[in-house]
This record gives C-alpha cells, sequence and structure tokens, in this order.
C-alpha cells in the first residue's frame, strides 16, 4: 500500500518522527493522506479466484477417482440409497449466502449506527491504469476485502475436498445399491470368493449404466457438505465474535453462534443418517473445513488484533497526557491507523512523539468509559499480555499489594438492555432443546439385522439415573460455586479488597450491585447457558443421526438373537415397526423412540459440561497458597465422576462406547469455550483476586 502525502504540505521535506507534538495546527490544515490501491490487485485476485475454480470444477465433473475394491463381508457399504435431506445446492448457498449477507448486513449497520465512517486521516484512492486515481469509500474496501478473503478460503477449502475424494476413493455406505455388483455379494456360494478382496474390472463390474452416480459413490472422503459449510459457519461464528461486541448484547451473540453450529451439525447429521457418508467422513470434514476458516481468518485477516487490519482504527488516548493546544488539535483531525495493521505513517509521531504512542482500539470499540480506557492504557497490562501468568516477566509486573488494601471502587455499568437479552437467549435455547427432546421425532434409521451390536439384553434399571445426573452436573456445580462466591466476598470483604461495584441503570435511577452479586449472575448465567446450549446440541444429534441403541431389537422386536429374528443374514431392515409403536402414546422412556436415540450420550455430555465447567472454575479462583492440594483433588474428582458416569452407560447397555466418547467431547468443547470467552469479560479483575492476595497475606 502506498501513501502520498499532500503536496504543499508542511511535511514534504521532514521525516514525521522530527516533527514535534507542536505541529498539530498544520495537521489539522493537512487533514489527510492518500492510500492508493493499485487495480492490478483487483486483477490478480479475480486471477487468483478463478484459478481455484477451475481446479475446483475440473475435479468435481471430469476427474477420476481412485476405484477402490471391497468385500462382501463389509457391511460398511451395504447400506440402502436415500435421497439427501439437504441437497447441495441448498449447502452451498447456506454455506456462501448466509456469511457474505451477515457480513455486508453488519458493516452496513455500522454505518448507520456511527452515521458514516468516521472521516479519516487520509483518503482511499483506486489507481487505474494511466495513473488516474478514483476515490473509494472506506466501507466499499473493507467489503471487498471480506469478501475476496472469505471466497479465497472457500474455495481452498473446495479444492481440498475434490482432491482427496479423488485420491482416496473411499466408497460411501449405499455403494452397493448404486453399483449393484456383478457378481452380487448375496448370490455368492464360494466361500473363498466371498471372503475375498473383489477389485474393480477382474473381480466385479458395476450394473448400473448411470456412471455419474457409480462414479460418486466412490468420492466419500471426506465429506463435501460438512467441509465448505463448515468453513463458511466457522468464519461467521468468529466475524460474530469480533463485531458484536456490543455490551449491551449479553448473550444474544452467543446464542447466534449457537444457533449457527447447530444448523452446521443438523447438515453433518443427517450426511450420516441419509448413509451418504461414513461418520469419519463427516467428522474430518468439518475439521478441515474449521481448521481454513480459523487459519484465513486468523493470519490474512489478523484477527488476534480484534479485526481486521483493513478496518478504520482510532486511537484512545487519556485526554489528561495532552495539553491543550494538543487536545484542540486532535479533536479536529483524530489519529487513525491504516489498514496494513501499523500507524498511518507520521500520524502518530506528528502529534506524540515516537515515544509516546497510545493504544489503537477498533473504531467500533471507541465508546467506552474513562475507567476502561485509562485501564487499556497501561503499559503493565499490555506487557502482561505476552507472557504465562507463571513466568518472570508476568510475576515481575504483578500489581503492588497497596493496591490490594484499597478501598477505591470501580464501577462497572451493566445495561438493562444486557439483562433481557440474556433471558431471551436462555430461553430461546430452553424452549428448542424441549421441542427436539419431546416433540421432534428421530431419524427411522435402516439397520442389518445380523448386526451383534444390537442385541444386547434390556437394561433393568440405571446404575446413575437422570434425577442424580441433574443432583452431580448442575446442582452440585451451582452451590460449589455460589459457597465459593460468598467465602470470597467475605473474604475479600474483610480485608477492604472488594473494589468491584456494579450499576445498573433503569430509566434515570441507578442502583450499585455488589460485587459478589454481579460475579455470580455472570458465572450462573454462563453456566446455566453451556448447559442449555449442551442439552439442545445433544438431543438434535440424537434426532438426526436416528442411531440405535445396543438393546434395540431386543426392545422393538422381543427378540434376543439374530437366529431367531432374521431370514437372511445380509437382510437390510428398513419399513419396520417397533411393537407398541402403532399406539398414540409417545413413549418418551425405553419407548420407540428413545431406542433410536443412542448418538450422542446424553448423560456423558451433560456430566462432562457440567462438571468440566466447574473444574475450570476451581482451576481459575481457588489458587490461594493455603489450600494446598485440595483443589486439584476438587479437579480430579470432577472428571472421575463425569467419567464414571459416562462409563455407566456403557456397562448399562444404553449406548455404545463411540456414544459415550462424543458425548464427553462435546460436553467438554462447550464447557471450555463457555469459561474461556463468555466469562473473559470479567475473569482478569475478579478470578484473579485470591491470586493477588495469596502473595500478600
Amino acid at each position: 500500500m502506498k501513501q502520498q502525502q499532500p503536496s504543499g504540505g508542511p511535511y514534504n521535506n521532514q521525516h514525521p518522527s522530527q516533527i514535534t507534538a507542536n505541529s498539530t495546527e498544520s495537521v489539522a490544515i493537512a487533514d489527510h493522506y492518500d492510500h492508493i490501491e493499485s487495480i492490478w490487485r483487483i486483477v490478480l485476485d479475480i486471477i487468483s479466484l478463478t484459478i481455484l475454480t477451475v481446479i475446483t470444477v475440473i475435479s468435481h465433473y471430469v476427474a477420476t477417482p481412485f476405484t477402490r475394491g471391497f468385500f462382501c463381508t463389509d457391511t460398511a457399504i451395504k447400506y440402502p440409497y436415500k435421497d439427501n435431506t439437504i441437497p447441495t445446492y441448498a449447502a452451498v448457498i447456506l454455506s456462501i449466502a448466509l456469511p457474505v449477507i451477515w457480513m455486508w448486513t453488519t458493516e452496513f449497520c455500522k454505518v448507520c449506527y456511527y452515521g458514516q465512517y468516521p472521516r479519516t486521516p487520509f483518503r482511499i484512492c483506486l489507481e487505474l491504469c494511466g495513473g488516474k486515481k478514483i476515490v473509494i469509500k472506506p466501507i466499499i474496501r473493507n467489503l471487498y476485502i471480506l469478501t475476496v478473503i472469505f471466497a479465497y478460503g472457500y474455495l481452498a477449502t473446495w479444492v481440498l475436498t475434490e482432491i482427496a475424494k479423488n485420491f482416496v476413493g473411499e466408497l460411501r455406505p449405499h455403494f452397493l445399491a448404486v453399483c449393484q455388483p456383478s457378481p452380487d455379494c448375496s448370490t455368492l456360494i464360494s466361500s473363498y470368493q466371498f471372503y475375498s478382496y473383489l477389485q474393480y474390472g477382474s473381480g466385479y463390474t458395476c450394473q448400473n449404466t448411470d456412471d455419474a452416480s457409480v462414479r460418486e459413490a466412490r468420492r466419500s472422503f471426506f465429506s463435501g457438505h460438512t467441509a465448505p459449510l463448515f468453513f463458511g459457519f466457522t468464519w461467521l461464528i468468529m466475524y460474530i465474535h469480533i463485531s458484536w461486541s456490543w455490551r449491551h448484547l449479553g448473550l444474544l451473540g452467543h446464542l447466534f453462534q449457537i444457533g449457527i453450529a447447530i444448523l452446521g451439525c443438523y447438515i453433518g447429521y443427517s450426511r450420516i443418517s441419509d448413509f451418504h457418508h461414513h461418520w469419519q467422513d463427516v467428522f474430518f470434514g468439518s475439521i478441515v473445513g474449521s481448521l481454513i476458516a480459523f487459519a484465513t481468518f486468523k493470519f490474512i485477516l489478523n484477527w488476534r488484533h480484534y479485526t481486521p487490519g483493513f478496518l478504520p482504527h482510532i486511537v484512545a488516548i487519556n485526554p489528561r497526557q495532552l495539553t491543550g493546544k494538543q487536545n484542540r488539535g486532535r479533536s479536529v483531525n483524530p489519529i487513525y491507523r491504516d489498514g496494513s495493521g501499523h500507524m498511518a505513517e507520521s500520524d502518530s509521531d506528528i502529534v506524540l512523539g515516537s515515544e509516546q504512542q497510545p493504544e489503537l482500539v477498533p473504531l467500533y470499540r471507541c465508546r467506552k468509559s474513562s475507567n476502561e480506557a485509562v485501564q487499556k492504557m497501561n503499559n503493565n497490562s499490555l506487557r502482561r499480555e505476552k507472557y504465562d501468568d507463571n513466568s518472570v516477566e508476568s510475576k515481575r509486573l504483578q500489581p503492588p499489594d497497596v493496591a490490594i488494601r484499597s478501598n477505591q471502587k470501580i464501577l462497572r455499568p451493566i445495561s438493562l438492555l444486557k439483562i433481557v437479552f440474556d433471558g431471551l437467549a436462555l430461553i430461546i435455547v430452553l424452549a428448542a432443546w424441549l421441542i427436539f427432546k419431546y416433540f421432534v421425532k428421530p431419524v427411522r434409521r435402516a439397520f442389518l439385522c445380523s448386526d451383534l451390536n444390537l442385541y444386547h439384553p434390556p437394561p433393568e434399571k440405571k446404575v446413575f439415573p437422570t434425577w442424580l445426573l441433574f443432583i452431580c452436573a448442575i446442582i452440585i456445580p451451582l452451590v460449589i460455586i455460589l459457597l465459593s462466591e460468598s467465602i470470597r466476598w467475605f473474604y475479600l470483604h474483610r480485608r477492604k479488597a472488594a473494589k468491584v461495584v456494579y450499576e445498573l441503570q433503569i430509566r434515570s435511577k441507578v442502583f450499585k450491585i455488589p460485587e459478589w452479586v454481579g460475579n455470580l449472575y455472570i458465572i450462573v448465567g454462563v453456566f446455566l447457558f453451556a448447559n442449555c446450549a449442551n442439552s439442545l446440541l445433544t438431543n438434535i444429534g440424537k434426532v438426526a443421526v436416528g442411531r440405535l441403541r445396543p438393546h434395540f431389537i431386543p426392545s422393538c422386536f422381543d427378540k434376543f438373537s439374530y437366529t431367531e429374528f432374521c431370514r437372511y443374514p445380509n437382510e437390510w431392515m428398513v419399513n419396520y415397526v417397533c411393537l407398541g409403536e402403532a399406539s398414540d402414546i409417545i413413549k418418551e422412556k425405553d419407548g420407540s423412540y428413545d431406542i433410536r436415540q443412542s448418538f450422542p450420550s446424553g448423560h456423558a455430555s451433560s456430566a462432562f459440561c457440567g462438571l468440566i465447567f466447574l473444574a475450570l472454575y476451581v482451576h481459575k479462583v481457588w489458587n490461594y497458597r493455603n489450600f494446598g492440594l485440595f483443589p486439584y483433588l476438587m479437579k480430579m474428582g470432577c472428571f472421575a465422576l463425569a467419567a464414571y458416569i459416562g462409563i455407566t452407560r456403557i456397562t448399562d447397555n444404553r449406548h455404545h462406547a463411540t456414544d459415550v466418547l462424543s458425548g464427553a467431547i462435546l460436553g467438554t468443547v462447550i464447557a471450555f469455550i463457555g469459561f474461556r470467552y463468555m466469562v473473559n469479560s470479567f475473569k482478569q479483575s475478579v478470578l484473579r483476586d485470591l491470586g493477588s492476595e495469596s502473595s500478600t497475606y
């Protein structure tokens, strides 16, 4: 990017760092610089995207996939053919249109919210051929870069997906139904041929004359629905995380993120229940799409600085550090950050000098209280972000002990609108969970009658019933958090160190809320939201996948051996009716609906979500030195109890091992995300109090 200083300006023959702070009046006169973008950048972007598009089209329609053989004993490719629940065009539209429309709408809302993009000390010019320049608005440049980088990552995901499909050539679950191989495995008499590896051409040929369908049946790994879809949705989730930072939103922004994740998981689940992909295809597709989205967003848009580097920035400055003359100049000509992530050449040096650089704050985070602005300008806090909490540098930068004993209160405003949005988000998630649990029927999944995993005896009673799970995963963590916050508040208040007061403004009245009450509201609200979101995702997985429980056949047909139930070992049961299913009464427990809701384990996901959240809370809060090894014992106990609950679901014949493992991973991830990102807004001022005191008392 080029920068051109205005002709006739006072800085043509001087380096910007040599200009003193007394020159602000001249800066106000020459109030812009030219940031020149070349038309060739747009041309090269178009060429790059075109190359990726051509590679994708050739790989998808022209390239021949690897022709893999199979064993007749392989039950993973004997599923019947079903139509797509989510067509390919619908997945493509969702993965492209939803993120792009959301980003464009958000950027235009920023323009409406601020009236317009503020006047910057530079102009953005597009240099055409022949040296002609066109002035473009900042929002146009922002939308262009957002859209182009998103398109680059999306096409890169498609290219990698298509190449993997053609090189691996994994057979889809319905391969035999589509290929119609000759000879047919069900008619083979020779045991040698039945157990031998059949290679295409010499061992079998496909009787289906639709070459496109047979070709597509060889391209299972990894899922073409899941990878691009998770790229678009992961990108959108991260974009919401950095752009929807309005403090009044509360949990509403996280609710949108949960909704997008739910939609992505549902589409991934549908690929398994439709028998178009194996579970590992969907899993690896989601991982690849999410990783590419993360890498593109992090390294190209530089999201670690909160916002893409090309968006306008302003400088948050403590007015006390400036003289009256400097303040007058600054009010006319605010300092902005350029699109490369560095200060616009000479702007900051002109006003403050090279050794007085203030911190750069994103444009739509500039409306902060004076206390927050002063805190953000603390050099120690900025340096501590670069080190671990246990490093020598971090310990050297710890605040002095006198600050702990200070009686000075820190006022933190709480918006009534935020509380309303928090309650609305919890109600929506809870209502959606109840709908999926009690009113949505699970997918009727076909099964092989000789599948021995479905002949386990029905459980007589639960080792760990649902009411006991609720006590261990919800009630006990809430009680421990309540007692911990109460004891910590008394401990700090007795030493006059409780220095945070929350202010709730309702119209013209301001209500002061004690610190421990505000902290409880945040931690309990996040805990409940995380558990509701976990339950919602778990039930969506149950009804979308429709996996059969280990005791399905004895509970459904009252048959306890496949020799008694199956006429042919390779017979697929598609249109079946369980005993008592024809009645109008919905059996919610151990009935025809429940025995088709095995994946993922609801007990395992709930136990790991609640108890791992409690372990993270203990890890952050219970760091007082006199506690000794007790916090570690608590954390080990949380994990051991969660693992025990999951294991009982296997020993009770209510879940497969993969159901419990998936539920444990889901609950752990949601607990970590909830504690790490949602509670991050208050953890520095709240969760480190005991750690600071441990160095004093």
